[in-house]
């Protein structure tokens, strides 16, 4: 008969460094919204997948061969509990990748009002006051852009892109300020030049 503490050992580290890492890459891709975990999970299941099996395998071919089986046999039944994790987080991966996730923040200097978002799906916002922020989740339905209209102080309608092109698959999370030039904008005194 073969000692069982090793057996019960690899099994037991096995189940809990795979939970712990894949339960911290889900939750800083859910935190960050930061596509790269969203990659690193993928990746990490590609990789974890393979190993527990082969682990699993090793655990219910040798458990009838150690001193205690049943110990091995229940160490093998906590391994199978990461399958409905990875299932889980899996699916939640997948879910953020279909939304994104904006944070509206008022940088105008003054409040808007009547705020609306369109394009990918229709939000509105009643107003932001200077400073203020508030998180819209958008579900994305194909290929389409995400703009924005808003009331500012005098009473003017603005017109604003949020994101010029977004697809099923780009979901992200991030925060957008109302009011601010975006990277590619050309005054009119630099084009008159």
């Amino acid at each position: 008969m073969k000692n069982t503490q090793p057996y019960l050992r690899l099994g037991n580290l096995t189940t809990l460094i795979t939970f712990a890492t894949a339960t911290i890459i889900c939750g800083l891709y859910f935190f960050s919204g930061n596509l790269d975990y969203g990659f690193y999970g993928y990746f990490f299941f590609l990789f974890a997948f393979p190993v527990n099996l082969i682990i699993l395998i090793i655990l219910l071919v040798y458990a009838p061969k150690t001193r205690e089986p049943k110990r091995v046999r229940k160490s093998a039944a906590r391994m199978l509990l990461n399958i409905p994790v990875a299932i889980l987080y899996f699916g939640i991966g997948i879910y953020f990748t279909t939304v994104m996730r904006i944070t509206i923040e008022n940088t105008t200097g003054q409040e808007i009002k009547n705020i609306k978002i369109f394009g990918c799906e229709n939000k509105e916002l009643k107003g932001l006051k200077n400073g203020e922020s508030e998180t819209v989740w958008i579900d994305i339905n194909g290929d389409c852009s995400i703009s924005m209209s808003y009331v500012d102080a005098n009473g003017d309608t603005q017109n604003e892109i949020v994101v010029g092109y977004v697809t099923s698959g780009m979901g992200q999370k991030f925060t957008y300020h109302v009011g601010q030039k975006p990277l590619y904008y050309v005054s009119k005194t630099a084009t008159n030049e």
